[in-house]
């Protein structure tokens, strides 16, 4: 995952992947992007004391597959917003103006998305990557609910007695508890998107940094729970070792 395509601000907007075709490259159509300053924004640059980063100014931008045969077309919009630089090295100070994105539809994908990853699950995926732009306590939260529904999709029980005496009905932490019976190694990856999603649901905010490190930890985790990427590799090797290194073909 390339951190540096989920930033907060842009000088120019970045060439992200196709949400649709997950191929080609995202590319900002021409005369785009397109920005306003609003009226009472220019009304306050009159004044004496006026900064650069005073000014309130919203753009929009239409971005298309490069891919002709997809052609996806993804709206992109926020704030374009003068942030004061400084470099204390050489003593220099400027004004640099940046696209702060507030949202993005349809949302590149911040992480692949697998072909064999469940319905509900991918649902609750692709909602956490378009809120990441809109709001990233709520995208917390649909990283939580994936979890739940991961957690269904392998048929994780809802009831049992966990750490009590008594069967109850099974809260996240405990299901994923009972996950790491069946399928060992990945509790710690779990339960930290199911507190990252908890601190959002209860706090109403999320780090950006945090969140990005749930996407992480995520996409290392799906690669082989529903990929299997390392069972996959370990065959590959076992059929090698079996045909003396031949392709078997």
């Amino acid at each position: 995952m390339d951190r540096e395509l989920w930033d907060t601000g842009f000088s120019s907007l970045p060439k992200w992947t196709c949400p649709h075709c997950e191929k080609g490259t995202l590319l900002t159509m021409p005369n785009f992007p397109r920005s306003e300053e609003t009226e009472y924004s220019k009304e306050e640059q009159n004044h004496p004391d006026s900064e650069p980063d005073w000014t309130v100014e919203r753009f929009v931008a239409l971005m298309k597959c490069e891919i002709p045969s997809c052609g996806e077309v993804v709206v992109v919009g926020g704030n374009r917003a003068v942030w004061h630089q400084e470099d204390y090295e050489y003593q220099r100070q400027s004004w640099e103006t940046m696209l702060v994105c507030g949202f993005l539809r349809p949302a590149p994908h911040i992480i692949p998305v697998s072909k064999k990853l469940p319905h509900e699950c991918e649902a609750q995926l692709k909602k956490a990557f378009e809120l990441y732009w809109v709001d990233k306590a709520a995208a917390a939260n649909r990283l939580r609910i994936f979890v739940e529904r991961l957690m269904d999709h392998f048929q994780v029980p809802t009831k049992g007695k966990g750490n009590k005496m008594k069967t109850h009905t099974l809260d996240l932490s405990e299901r994923i508890d009972e996950f790491e019976k069946m399928k060992p190694g990945h509790k710690d990856a779990l339960d930290a998107l199911r507190h990252v999603g908890n601190y959002g649901s209860h706090e109403g905010q999320a780090n950006k940094e945090a969140l990005l490190d749930c996407f992480e930890l995520l996409e290392d985790a799906l690669s082989e729970l529903i990929d299997e990427k390392k069972a996959m590799l370990a065959a590959k090797a076992q059929k090698l070792i079996q045909n003396k290194g031949k392709s078997g073909f």
